[in-house]
């Protein structure tokens, strides 16, 4: 006979697919304020036995291929076309790839996020001023290690409503490995290659006949 779930487990996952549904549908882009909210829908005012951010993005995953099969594929082959062209325009800074766009939870809030490993942060501020690019320059808080976060110089600009984030390490930290708040593990980088080889599958898969 299969094992009914405890009482804690079925909350902590309720509270995860309502999180889910949020981050879905209505924009919340962070996590943490996603399952806060879900607690408070589900009547939790204690906010105890919340979800982890991995159980929410297995949630969310779950979502999106249930009721956004196509609207999600759609999205998110648009979000890495524009990745690939900014990663192109800013190719003299080697750019990577990493979060929703690199993984493919894409939701409607998801930003592209483009580390760069370059020594000389106003450059870069200079370069995207020549191409005639606004942008903000700011900080973007970054776990290191499982202990450690700092801070790193970033530049925002936004591309056809979607904003693009770059994040700049000095040139030594290439090997550095940063930390996702969601899995806790190293993130998934993807360099321009990979992301063009992913496109142009998701492209001959939807141009097949079923």
């Amino acid at each position: 006979m299969p094992t009914r779930e405890k009482p804690a487990q079925k909350q902590r996952l309720q509270i995860a697919e309502v999180a889910a549904k949020l981050v879905a549908n209505d924009s919340v882009a962070d996590y943490h304020a996603a399952k806060k909210k879900a607690a408070t829908q589900l009547g939790n005012t204690r906010q105890n036995n919340l979800p982890l951010n991995q159980e929410i993005e297995i949630a969310l995953i779950k979502y999106q291929n249930l009721f956004q099969t196509q609207t999600q594929d759609a999205y998110l082959q648009a979000l890495r076309l524009k990745a690939i062209e900014a990663m192109n325009l800013l190719s003299p800074f080697k750019p990577l790839l990493v979060g929703p766009v690199a993984t493919g939870t894409t939701t409607r809030s998801s930003e592209i996020t483009l580390p760069l490993y370059y020594d000389h942060v106003e450059k870069i501020g200079v370069f995207l001023s020549a191409k005639g690019i606004p942008s903000l320059s700011c900080e973007k808080h970054i776990r290191i290690n499982t202990t450690q976060i700092s801070a790193y110089p970033a530049y925002q600009f936004i591309a056809d409503h979607t904003p693009i984030i770059l994040i700049v390490f000095a040139a030594k930290d290439k090997k550095l490995s940063p930390i996702s708040s969601i899995s806790n593990k190293a993130m998934s980088i993807i360099n321009i290659e990979a992301l063009i080889k992913l496109t142009d599958k998701n492209t001959s898969s939807a141009s097949r006949c079923t």
